[in-house]
């Protein structure tokens, strides 16, 4: 900046000083000339003056030494001349504009060159009585005089230039050095600042604006400081909490290059730091989770699997960071979890099989007592034992059809008619929709790709508790609706309804509500949750609404 300025205004001065010199030159040159054509008009007045009838005009021409002379006739032939002219061939002079000027009575100074000397005059005339008539009295000096004179006071111009402009330069230089001196300031400052060096010293102030951008530079420079300090205190809490928490996390850019991974992810994968920026195929080998990540980042669909690495199983959650361009990747050991799961599994089905046989020849041997029994006071017994067999067979059923779902490994989709599970569903619970004479409505259609068994098991559990949990005389509605993508199935009751603090907990195995109702009712506890289980199984979305006295309605929406 100082040296671009420093050559401006040097390149600025010298154009104004050479355009003052020649102004001044020129100026002083067009003065010399009107002082010489004054000079010339005084001239030519005081030589008419002493021109008279005995004149003689020879002699009279010479006594102009420097100044040239010259008598013309009213004709224009020239009668004496101060240069020694052949007065015979003279040209006339009559055309001349002094000449005519003279003649017209206003006599002026005109500057040309003689035709006769080839040299450029500055010419007066004047007309003056001589004997019977007129002559024109002419005067002339060169203007070669008037420019020697100049071309002597040049050098001395040149001098006087030459030392203003060493002032000048010496002066722009020093205004140059004063000016730059606080940007310069500014400029280290800010250099300083780009590099993380926040610094807030005080320095001279040389102009108000100078001193007002530097309070502004070490005000912004206070502020960045404290808030790197700030933001380097959050970045190690973070840090610290990332590399302390018990899951694996990574994060990957829209290119699916690493910018964040914590400690337990890099154990994970067995890899380090260097791993940072660098592709996820750098990461793992895993097809499953790279093509979950790459799904994540072109949908932005979340996805929750498991995936099995080193002899461990690691519960993935992957979601899109909201108003970011980052995948964030979530990985936690569930390996104990679902071991104990395995095994209370494996306990439940192995105890429910064990317990369905007994209960089976229980339930046998009662049908058979019950038949038999003549003692009117021991039936009601008996049909206790049956009612609570039966609720006990349920139950295991139950839990054994829960325990497929959760170890179901393959499945074997098919197109199934939403409407024909429905009505068979309805056929088989006939008997209890007439007993408690309820209406039953079935609107729409529509075919869904899955087992067969899971979507009547679906059903069969929603129409049971709307009908189980009606009133008398209640509805049942069931609607399907098919869209292009998606089906919908609602079942809707105007049953007792589901108070807002036990919905949440509706799903949960062997939650029932009201569970003295629930009992006789025949209910186990367990329908909503293998709902909840075929839905998880499909990816399939399951809500509920519901109020107390008004009815239940649950929806299924068949995604795909």
């Amino acid at each position: 900046m100082k040296k671009r300025l420093f050559i401006s205004t040097v390149i600025i001065m010298f154009v104004g000083l050479v355009g003052f010199f020649s102004a001044s030159v020129y100026i002083n040159h067009a003065n010399n000339l009107d002082m010489a054509k004054n000079s010339v008009t005084k001239i030519t007045k005081i030589t008419a003056g002493l021109l008279n009838d005995g004149t003689d005009l020879a002699a009279f021409v010479r006594v102009g030494y420097d100044t040239r002379i010259t008598v013309i006739a009213p004709d224009g032939t020239v009668l004496a001349d101060t240069q020694p002219l052949n007065l015979n061939m003279a040209e006339n002079r009559l055309n001349r504009p002094e000449i005519q000027a003279a003649l017209q009575g206003s006599p002026a100074a005109y500057i040309r060159r003689s035709d006769t000397l080839s040299v450029r005059f500055i010419y007066y005339a004047l007309k003056v009585e001589y004997g019977d008539g007129y002559v024109f009295v002419r005067v002339s000096i060169p203007v070669s005089a008037i420019n020697a004179y100049l071309l002597r006071t040049l050098p001395l111009f040149l001098f006087i230039l030459f030392i203003v402009a060493l002032l000048c330069f010496t002066l722009i230089r020093y205004m140059a050095n004063h000016f730059v001196k606080p940007f310069t300031v500014v400029e280290k400052k800010l250099r300083l600042l780009s590099r993380g060096e926040y610094t807030s010293e005080p320095v001279a102030e040389t102009f108000e604006e100078a001193g007002v951008i530097l309070r502004e530079i070490d005000d912004i420079s206070t502020i960045l400081h404290d808030t790197f300090n700030s933001l380097r205190d959050e970045k190690n809490k973070s840090d610290y909490i990332l590399n302390n928490i018990g899951e694996g996390i990574f994060a990957v850019d829209e290119n699916k290059n690493i910018v964040l991974i914590n400690k337990v992810a890099l154990d994970i994968f067995s890899v380090t730091n260097a791993i940072s920026g660098k592709n996820i195929h750098f990461l793992t080998g895993n097809e499953i989770l790279v093509k979950a990540v790459e799904e994540c980042i072109n949908t932005s669909y979340n996805t929750l699997f498991d995936i099995k690495t080193d002899g461990k199983i690691y519960s993935t959650a992957i979601r899109r960071l909201p108003e970011t361009k980052l995948t964030l990747t979530v990985l936690s050991d569930v390996t104990e979890n679902r071991e104990n799961a395995k095994r209370r599994e494996e306990f439940f089905t192995n105890a429910s099989h064990e317990l369905k046989t007994p209960l089976t020849a229980i339930k046998g041997f009662n049908e058979l007592t019950l038949i038999n029994n003549t003692d009117e006071n021991l039936r009601n017994f008996i049909n206790g034992i049956t009612r609570q067999t039966d609720r006990m067979l349920l139950l295991i059923e139950g839990m054994l059809k829960l325990s497929e779902l959760e170890s179901t490994p393959l499945l074997n989709p098919e197109p199934v008619s939403l409407a024909q599970i429905v009505n068979e569903v309805r056929d088989t619970m006939e008997a209890a929709i007439n007993q408690k004479d309820i209406t039953f409505d079935l609107d729409g259609d529509g075919t869904v790709t899955a087992e067969q068994s899971h979507i009547y098991e679906l059903v069969k559990n929603l129409i049971e508790n709307a009908v189980r949990y009606n009133n008398r005389n209640g509805k049942v509605i069931v609607k399907i609706h098919h869209r292009k993508n998606t089906t919908e199935l609602t079942v809707s009751d105007s049953g007792i309804g589901i108070s807002s603090e036990e919905q949440t907990r509706i799903f949960e195995r062997f939650y029932r509500v009201e569970k003295s109702r629930s009992q006789r009712s025949g209910g186990s506890g367990l329908g909503l949750a293998i709902v909840k289980h075929i839905c998880a199984l499909y990816g399939w979305t399951l809500s509920l609404k519901s109020k107390i006295g008004l009815g239940t309605e649950i929806t299924v929406l068949f995604n795909g």
